[in-house]
């Protein structure tokens, strides 16, 4: 949030647009710079989260600002600065009254009443959360162009591709085939084949298929890998979309399915019954890049679930993060006052300094990891 703290994410214009300059359109490091725009926008949303529910709540804003360090565009549009920073990290909106903002003169002409920290528990903590959940709802978006604008994908009972030397195909199934009906069992989704064949490795199983208006029969032994039936088949993909109804509920249950798989990734990983994987902005870069050249929908997709992942990390009770300055709004709703300023500040300057060497340790990770 503003509050002199980092976004988890890269910002960086400039830097997309000098490689743009100099590696081709479809170029990785082109790719990763569009990644990292794509990133930057993330960031906004957030901000712009924090910055729409201090507006509401009458809070003063100094500045909303992009990236840090010395501004490149800055202009005024009534009582708050807009700006363009050099240095392509995150964001933030500097309210009127946080603690070591070094704007106490800037805060001298503003109204007491309109400073963050004068507001009740209940409006930080609005206010503090609302840069979170705009990235999730940034996450809704993403998931709806995907079902209801782009399309997706979707596999069908028709076989798309069968692997030489495989049983389908020494059986003599073929591409266009409809598989009709498994050792028994009608298939109206590829998914319904699929269940029957790994349950039986080694066993002959009966298929009938439809070609050309006929049904055949054939009996199909699948290979056994690792206790699983396979027998070499692809499924034929079929772009559909939803209506925009049903993309919209799909959208908001995507949601909270990547929300709920996050949340169970967390406390596995707490328990160490995973191992944590920490990507930073070069990987997550690289890994859009990457779903990038898969096409339009993985690459929105992806998105949507790294700005998911973006508004929950932030939600962590960590200090300088939005999740700890909840936590501080929490303490003050429950001991009807607030914490001491300059202590709570200086809780969050500790956690704003280990997040960044945090952040220094993982970008090394990740760009020794691009070029070995």
């Amino acid at each position: 949030m503003g509050l002199r703290v980092i976004s988890l994410s890269m910002w960086s214009v400039t830097f997309a647009v000098a490689v743009s300059l100099v590696a081709p359109g479809d170029s990785p490091a082109f790719r990763i710079a569009v990644a990292i725009v794509f990133l930057g926008i993330m960031a906004f949303f957030h901000e712009l989260g924090h910055f729409l529910a201090g507006k509401r709540f009458g809070v003063f804003v100094h500045e909303f600002g992009l990236g840090f360090g010395p501004s490149l565009v800055s202009f005024r549009v009534g009582e708050t600065r807009y700006s363009l920073k050099l240095f392509p990290l995150g964001g933030f909106v500097r309210f009127a009254g946080e603690p070591g903002s070094g704007a106490v003169g800037d805060d001298a002409a503003v109204p007491v009443e309109r400073r963050f920290y004068s507001q009740p528990a209940l409006g930080k903590a609005v206010i503090v959360a609302a840069g979170p959940t705009m990235n999730l709802i940034l996450a809704a978006l993403l998931f709806f162009l995907v079902f209801s604008v782009t399309g997706l994908d979707r596999t069908t009972p028709f076989i798309g591709e069968v692997t030489a030397g495989k049983p389908a195909a020494q059986a003599g199934m073929l591409p266009g085939d409809r598989v009709v009906e498994v050792e028994g069992h009608p298939v109206k989704e590829w998914e319904d084949m699929v269940t029957v064949v790994r349950r039986r490795p080694g066993l002959p199983t009966r298929f009938v298929v439809e070609r050309d208006g006929r049904q055949l029969e054939m009996v199909i032994t699948p290979e056994n890998v690792n206790g699983t039936g396979m027998i070499g088949v692809q499924s034929r993909l079929e772009r559909s979309r939803l209506h925009p109804i049903e993309g919209m509920v799909s959208a908001f249950k995507e949601t909270v399915y990547v929300v709920t798989f996050w949340v169970k990734g967390l406390i596995e990983t707490i328990a160490g019954k995973v191992r944590p994987e920490i990507t930073g902005p070069v990987g997550i870069s690289q890994i859009l890049g990457e779903a990038a050249s898969a096409g339009i929908a993985p690459f929105l997709y992806f998105l949507g679930a790294i700005s998911a992942n973006l508004g929950l990390i932030n939600l962590l009770p960590i200090p300088a993060l939005d999740g700890s300055r909840l936590l501080f709004a929490a303490v003050e709703g429950v001991r009807g006052k607030p914490v001491d300023p300059e202590k709570e500040n200086f809780i969050h300057f500790i956690g704003f300094a280990i997040l960044m060497a945090l952040f220094v340790i993982i970008t090394y990770r990740d760009i020794m990891r691009l070029i070995m």
